[in-house]
């Protein structure tokens, strides 16, 4: 596995990672309230969550991969969703964020899973990454699964980089930076967005 691919993989899980949305935001009111193990529980959790749905999407592309068009088409929608989720995090300001609700201290690891795996888009979502990241001409197989968790090791170290920063440097954070922080990222994800949904709009030009 060249080391490109592996940096291209681990970038990919910190973009995804990096905007603010429910589980950077638990994340945050916990780590800011008790340190870095109380916020990266709960990203631990996410991305167990986030696991079993590229797990599900393994499968169901295992089954996809004999119709080409479907498998292109949920490519699309990935490289869309994508855009999607970029551009909306592009506009985030820093008043629509809301870190002082009162934190309620459950098990991190049992709310993360619940986070990740709650959201109905969730599957859809992650189905649609595995897709656009596949060349629809080989088979999916164990090493295309294992070689796409290093999207979920991109994703807890961004986790654990952030949950670091709350635990010992949470006074120099604050909501700016963080939507700062959410913003850069966003880039990155349209460009993924775009980059992705090119390769598939060449790749059905040749079908064609």
């Amino acid at each position: 596995m060249e080391v490109a691919f592996i940096l291209k993989k681990l970038v990919l899980g910190m973009t995804l990672a990096a905007p603010i949305g429910p589980v950077s935001v638990e994340m945050i009111k916990r780590g800011l309230s008790h340190g870095f193990l109380a916020a990266f529980s709960v990203r631990l959790g996410g991305a167990l969550g986030n696991s079993l749905c590229l797990l599900a999407a393994y499968y169901g592309l295992s089954f996809l991969m004999s119709y080409p068009s479907l498998f292109n088409g949920l490519g699309i929608v990935g490289a869309l969703l994508l855009i999607y989720t970029g551009y909306k995090s592009l506009k985030k300001t820093s008043d629509d964020l809301n870190f002082d609700e009162t934190t309620n201290m459950t098990n991190g690891l049992q709310w993360g899973l619940y986070l990740a795996i709650a959201n109905p888009f969730a599957f859809i979502f992650w189905t649609g990454i595995f897709a656009t990241t596949l060349d629809s001409t080989k088979a999916v197989d164990h090493h295309i699964f294992f070689e796409n968790l290093l999207i979920i090791a991109g994703v807890l170290i961004w986790g654990a980089g952030l949950s670091t920063v709350l635990g010992f440097g949470h006074r120099f954070l604050n909501k700016k930076v963080i939507v700062r922080l959410s913003q850069l990222a966003s880039l990155f994800m349209l460009y993924f967005g775009l980059k992705y949904l090119w390769v598939i709009c060449n790749r059905l030009s040749v079908t064609f």
